[in-house]
């Protein structure tokens, strides 16, 4: 047995009059590319399974993108399968969630927008041929996995003091009087050694928001991550990056606007890859010295291993509960339409390519809210929108966790204490976008990410019942041996 191995890259960057994510002021049309957006697919095979992972430099990717009645998510997995013949459920599309990128996560009426329906079928396209041409570069490849640990990066954006208020870094209070602030400061690494050369997926947690919704296109630090490993590692063929259970994870230094910290956010991360790499490539494939290798394996408490060449999946979609909270659909139109006249009925407060009065802000925010709750009252209940799902991917010893929203670190992280396998990385944003997936304590506390809003349509306890659904899928994968 043995594993077969390919990639493939795809330059996804949106024309220009494609909008970026969120509402006036910070919702226009881009002004410039200050760097690329990229798809990347990974192509696994073994003697007895096949899985193809998409990457890619977005926000992410809702399935209502084609429009309705039409599922992007299963059409890119539909077209991926017949040219390939790899299994339907064996394939992923996951994205980073960088905020410097297009509003595909279904917050605004992006198909209205003039030429957005004609870009949305060219990025379709652009996604499946960079799956099928990953599935036909395959070549015989040794794996591997090892976990390593970033501080400096990271931090929660939801520090809860024995007060029982949330906080943000900045306004955190003193040590002793807070009580919780999660993180996971675990990056992992899934190394693809080929004769041509090696191939990188880097598995981290943080919101890509160094320079949040940016007037320039970016990739944001995942970009400057890959970018920095892929010129700095030798033999590099290609780094793709995953991102983690980042729900109510952020960087330490946030909404800076400045490239440089970007630039300085990836080399921290990258440093760390090219560290694992190297050890990797110290400990392993070298037969004359496997004792003791193998004995510092073992007396170091370095997480690594050789994977063995097999391939199983677990997929689920299922119906998260809806929020008892959702204001009445009829009384929240009425309110927008009302807010809506003191604008004439103009869009300017969704969609502006003037500046704006402090008074047009001000009342630009009123009718935005004023819709946005008539939006969720109205998908919030529509089990469409609450359709979520969890993809398990293994990988020999590794198993890769799918999940379709922004899941808070502490669930993600009992997702890996739990799980059957030595190196488990969940990946959020992948295969659709069902918003924030909160745990129970976070609807007690309140805040943003449990707010009414698209952004947060599922009800209480979706968190568990992910992370359940997970934890039950793991078991799944991990009973189906090696052959």
């Amino acid at each position: 047995m043995a594993w077969r191995v390919g990639v493939s890259c795809a330059d996804i960057t949106p024309p220009l009059h494609i909008p970026e994510l969120g509402f006036v002021p910070r919702q226009h049309r881009f002004q410039g590319v200050h760097d690329p957006l990229f798809a990347k697919a990974l192509a696994a095979e073994t003697d007895d399974g096949a899985a193809i992972i998409v990457t890619a430099d977005a926000i992410g990717f809702h399935r209502n993108l084609l429009g309705e009645g039409k599922d992007f998510i299963a059409e890119f997995r539909k077209r991926v399968s017949q040219v390939t013949g790899v299994a339907f459920d064996a394939i992923m599309l996951a994205a980073s969630h960088a905020h410097s990128t297009p509003e595909t996560i279904g917050l605004t009426p992006l198909r209205e927008v003039e030429g957005a329906a004609e870009w949305v079928e060219v990025l379709l396209d652009k996604l499946v041929a960079c799956a099928v041409s990953a599935w036909k570069e395959r070549k015989p490849a040794k794996a591997y996995v090892s976990v390593g640990e970033v501080v400096g990066v990271s931090w929660s954006r939801r520090i809860v003091g024995k007060d029982g208020k949330v906080y943000r870094l900045p306004d955190r209070p003193p040590d002793d009087q807070v009580d919780r602030e999660d993180y996971d400061p675990q990056l992992g690494i899934l190394l693809f050694r080929c004769n041509d050369g090696d191939i990188v997926l880097v598995n981290f947690t943080c919101h890509p928001t160094v320079v949040q919704v940016n007037d320039f296109v970016s990739a944001d630090y995942p970009g400057a991550l890959m970018r920095f490993v892929e010129s700095h590692l030798p033999n590099c063929k290609m780094c793709l990056f995953t991102q983690g259970a980042c729900g109510d994870v952020n960087p330490v230094y946030q909404t800076t606007s400045d490239f440089d910290d970007v630039a300085l956010y990836g080399m921290v991360l990258a440093g760390e890859v090219i560290k694992q790499v190297a050890l990797l490539r110290l400990h392993y494939g070298h037969p004359e010295r496997e004792g003791v290798a193998q004995t510092f394996r073992r007396i170091s408490g370095w997480r690594s291993a050789e994977l063995t060449p097999h391939i199983a999946v677990a997929r689920s979609e299922f119906v998260l509960p809806q929020r008892t909270d959702l204001p009445d659909p009829s009384e929240a139109e009425a309110k927008y339409r009302e807010a809506l006249a003191k604008v004439d009925g103009q869009i300017w407060w969704m969609r502006s390519e003037r500046p704006l009065s402090e008074e047009e802000k001000r009342i630009g925010a009123e009718v935005r809210n004023a819709w946005e709750r008539w939006r969720t009252a109205l998908r919030g209940r529509n089990e469409w929108e609450r359709r979520a799902e969890v993809q398990v991917i293994r990988l020999g010893e590794a198993a890769l966790v799918g999940i379709s929203g922004e899941l808070f670190v502490s669930l993600g992280l009992s997702i890996k204490r739990s799980s059957p396998f030595p190196f488990t990385f969940v990946v959020g944003y992948a295969n659709g976008y069902n918003g924030y997936l909160s745990p129970e304590e976070a609807w007690e506390q309140g805040g943003y990410e449990v707010s009414i809003g698209q952004w947060a349509m599922c009800g209480q306890g979706s968190g568990e019942i992910v992370m359940s659904m997970a934890e039950r899928l793991l078991e799944v994968a991990a009973r189906q041996k090696f052959p």
